[in-house]
């Protein structure tokens, strides 16, 4: 038999084991957030995608690197190029391939599980670029001067241009687009929409024989156009509009790689441009409480290309990203929205037969069960069974990790 002082002994151990674990589980929680933060606010998605590596931690100006190849020369000299305007050091870890993956549809899911407000239904009536009628072209808004546009933005001159190259219009002629929401947790603090389906986007080529440093003097819609057309002709492009205390910064890469910094934007032109990425976006001028996400598919130029436009608090005030998607990480998010859909599918399709099976049982108990009652409720349960094997066959054709 245990003795009394075997059991305390048993029992102590297995609480300290416990909380351990959940010691443990923290720790991973914490460094999950903060890989996350650090792809948000440091090395796009698309960077780490395009060059297999993670950006592990940053402490003391340093950041911990994770990459599948510790040797390759692109991915180091991209990450060199931008820890060297932030004046951080540099530590590299080798990572296996199927952290790097994991990681990155976990970010994923983290982004498309974010938290749906109040605030939300704003994005169904804010008169934007894709709440235009089936057969005019949507254009950048023309800027209409608000209170917090008057606070931030003296030269609100600017915003009186007429629009400019820069449009959206739907791809059907019958269909009306229209914003909706992704169902999402309530305990995540921000918010991802997605636009209407697919419609084409039109920007006007610009020319990049201009010095980027000449963009200073353009009107804050004009430089947008300006910089939509440069992030749109390469590759895997990336807008960060960095707020700084008395000035502001725009960073633009291209497939990973550093194409050039607008320095020393004033803080009135800078308000100015990510007013009009707002306006672009749908999302209300005032300032945000909490980080907002649009993402959309579109067609530019015969191809099919994701914008997706993020704006969040920061240190000094709200800044923002827009990275457009194309290629193979256009594919890994597409996957991955299948992978969603699908596990939301069967999950419907689950609910539905148990009710079914439900609702059956209880006809069972009715004294006035009519025949054709039965057989109906039969019939149903058939039909489910053979939805939901569709439906597996149609995720396992694709390759999708669909739970059963």
């Amino acid at each position: 038999m245990w003795s009394s002082e075997g059991k305390a002994a048993d029992t102590g151990a297995s609480r300290q084991q416990q909380i351990n674990t959940a010691s443990n589980n923290g720790e991973q929680e914490s460094e999950r957030e903060q890989i996350f933060h650090l792809i948000d606010s440091l090395l796009s998605f698309e960077a780490c995608l395009y060059h297999q590596i993670l950006p592990l931690r940053l402490e003391n100006n340093q950041l911990l690197l994770g990459m599948v190849h510790p040797q390759e020369s692109g991915a180091l000299d991209y990450v060199n190029r931008i820890i060297s305007y932030l004046h951080y050091t540099m530590v590299t870890q080798e990572i296996a391939a199927d952290i790097h993956r994991t990681t990155l549809s976990a970010y994923l899911n983290y982004k498309n599980t974010a938290h749906i407000d109040q605030q939300s239904t704003e994005l169904l009536t804010i008169p934007g670029i894709l709440e235009q009628s089936p057969n005019t072209t949507a254009k950048l808004p023309d800027a209409v001067p608000t209170r917090s546009q008057e606070m931030h933005s003296p030269n609100t001159q600017h915003s009186s241009e007429q629009p400019g190259d820069v449009s959206v219009s739907p791809t059907a002629k019958n269909s009306v687009p229209h914003s909706h929401v992704v169902p999402t947790h309530k305990h995540e603090p921000e918010e991802n929409v997605v636009f209407s389906d697919v419609t084409v986007l039109q920007v006007q080529v610009p020319d990049i024989s201009t010095s980027i440093e000449s963009l200073l003097h353009l009107p804050p819609k004009k430089l947008l156009e300006e910089l939509l057309g440069r992030v749109l002709t390469g590759g895997i492009g990336r807008l960060y509009l960095e707020r700084q205390p008395y000035q502001g910064r725009i960073i633009w890469t291209d497939n990973g790689v550093l194409q050039s910094v607008l320095e020393n934007i004033p803080l009135s032109l800078f308000q100015g441009v990510l007013n009009e990425l707002k306006r672009f976006a749908a999302l209300p001028v005032s300032r945000l409480a909490e980080p907002r996400q649009i993402e959309k598919e579109c067609l530019y130029q015969q191809s099919r290309v994701l914008l997706r436009v993020r704006v969040m608090p920061g240190v000094n005030g709200e800044e923002a990203t827009l990275q457009v998607l194309r290629g193979a990480a256009l594919k890994f998010y597409q996957q991955q929205q299948l992978a969603h859909l699908s596990r939301d599918v069967i999950g419907i399709s689950q609910q539905l037969s148990y009710k079914l099976h439900e609702l059956h049982q209880r006809l069972l108990l009715n004294p006035s069960l009519k025949s054709e009652q039965s057989e109906a409720i039969v019939a149903l349960n058939r039909i489910v069974e053979n939805l939901d094997q569709q439906i597996k066959t149609l995720a396992a054709n694709h390759q999708l990790p669909i739970d059963g």
